[in-house]
C-alpha cells in the first residue's frame, strides 16, 4: 500500500500568506507601518526568526520595505519600480529606457469572445478599452491596446479617469491592486493600417506582437494588453532564473 505524503507548509509561509492576504484586504495601506515584530510575533504566536523570515521574503519580493530604526513599510508603487520588473524592452546596448506613453483612446466597449477570455469575463460584457502609443528614446516604438474588466475599476467614474504613464502605479493607487506577476505571449506579424500610421513603418516591416495577461496577488486576472513593437532599434531582453 503506498501511503499518500501529507503536504506540509511551513510556519513562516503561513505567516507570509497571511501577512499578504491582509496587505491585500487593506488593513496595511501602501505606505503604512506594520506592527513592531515583537508586537506582530506575539498577534501570530511565533518566533520572531519565524516572523523576520516571512518579513524578508516579502521585503525580497518588494511587497514590503524595511527602514532602519523606523520599521516595515507597505512598499509603494512607483512608477519605475513597477514598470521594469514587466517591461524587457530595451535599446540594442542595452541600456533600459522608461517608456512615454501617450493615450489615443478611452472608451468603453463590449467585449469579444476572444477578450472576455483573456479576461475571464463574459462575451459582450462592458469592459474598457485604453489605447495608446509608447515612445522609447523620443521614438514611436510601441502600438497598444488595453483591456480591463470594469469590475477591477470598481466606483471609479469612467468618464473623468485620468491614466498615468504606468498604469501598475494607477491599479494600486485608485484601485488598490497590486500586479504581482504576468504571462507573455510573443509572435512576428506584419502591419495593419492602424500600426503603419502610428510606428511610420512600411507594409512590409515585420512588428514584434506581445500579448501580455496581468495578475493580482491572489491570482485574479486583473488586464490583457496586446503590444505590437517595431523593434528595429530596440530588443526584447529577459533574465531566465
Amino acid at each position: 500500500m503506498i501511503k499518500k505524503k501529507i503536504a506540509y507548509t511551513p510556519l513562516y509561509e503561513q505567516v507570509k500568506k497571511d501577512i499578504l492576504s491582509r496587505i491585500i484586504a487593506g488593513d496595511w495601506t501602501p505606505g503604512s507601518f506594520l506592527p513592531n515584530e515583537f508586537a506582530l510575533a506575539d498577534q501570530y504566536g511565533v518566533s520572531q526568526g519565524t516572523l523576520r523570515k516571512a518579513l524578508n521574503e516579502l521585503t525580497a519580493e518588494k511587497y514590503l520595505v524595511r527602514y532602519q530604526g523606523k520599521g516595515t513599510a507597505v512598499a509603494v508603487v512607483e512608477e519605475d519600480s513597477s514598470l521594469f520588473p514587466f517591461f524587457f524592452l530595451c535599446r540594442k546596448d542595452e541600456k533600459h529606457i522608461s517608456p512615454v506613453s501617450q493615450i489615443q483612446s478611452i472608451e468603453k466597449v463590449k467585449a469579444s469572445k476572444k477578450i472576455a477570455l483573456a479576461l475571464k469575463s463574459k462575451e459582450n460584457c462592458d469592459i474598457l478599452q485604453i489605447r495608446r502609443v509608447r515612445l522609447l528614446d523620443q521614438e514611436t516604438v510601441i502600438n497598444e491596446i488595453v483591456y480591463i474588466s470594469l469590475e477591477v475599476l470598481g466606483k471609479i467614474d469612467i468618464d473623468e479617469i485620468e491614466i498615468p504613464n504606468t498604469l501598475y502605479a494607477f491599479y494600486q493607487d485608485k484601485c488598490g491592486i497590486r500586479i504581482h506577476k504576468a504571462t507573455e505571449t510573443i509572435e512576428a506579424i506584419l502591419p495593419d493600417a492602424d500600426d503603419i500610421k502610428k510606428l511610420g513603418v512600411t507594409k512590409n516591416h515585420p512588428l514584434m506582437k506581445i500579448c501580455r495577461t496581468s495578475f493580482d496577488v491572489a491570482d485574479n486576472v486583473i488586464e490583457y494588453r496586446e503590444s505590437k513593437v517595431n523593434s528595429e532599434h530596440f530588443m526584447y531582453k529577459i533574465d531566465l532564473k
